[in-house]
Order: C-alpha cells, then sequence, then structure tokens
C-alpha cells in the first residue's frame, strides 16, 4: 500500500483544490462521516472493468482511501 501526503483546503461553499484525484471526488473529513464509495463500471474488450474507490474517516479527522479492481467477464 503506498501512503501519499496531500494538502487540501476545504470550505463548506467551495471545492476542494488539490493534486490528488480522490480529493476531487470525495468530502474531507466532517464530524460524522463514516465513510463514502464511489463505483464504476468500464467496458473492456474482456468483459467490465469494477472500480470500487472508498474513503474511509478516521476519528482524528483523516481518512484512508482504498481501490479494488475486479474484471467482470462477457461470458457470465
Amino acid at each position: 500500500m503506498t501512503v501519499k501526503t496531500t494538502k487540501a483546503e476545504y470550505k463548506k461553499s467551495a471545492r476542494v483544490i488539490s493534486d490528488y484525484e480522490n480529493d476531487l471526488i470525495f468530502e474531507q473529513p466532517r464530524a460524522g462521516l463514516i465513510s463514502q464509495t464511489l463505483t464504476t463500471y468500464e467496458n473492456m474488450d474482456r468483459g467490465v472493468k469494477k472500480t470500487v474507490t472508498t474513503r474511509l474517516f478516521t476519528s482524528n479527522g483523516d481518512y484512508n482511501d482504498q481501490n479494488t479492481i475486479s474484471i467482470l467477464p462477457n461470458n457470465l
């Protein structure tokens, strides 16, 4: 697992500006937020690529992102 440290600013009335792609998709930590998930399906030559990106928020105001990629074959 690769750990990447980034800096992003969050203002409720504005979008996050960051060089980390997932910060453009998910919220920054806030009280009560536990997790967020984005599932993407892409047609490929050998089937459908399913990418699940999950952001888990920690109790100390940080977060951990996880990606899972699966190929769903055409011949199901």
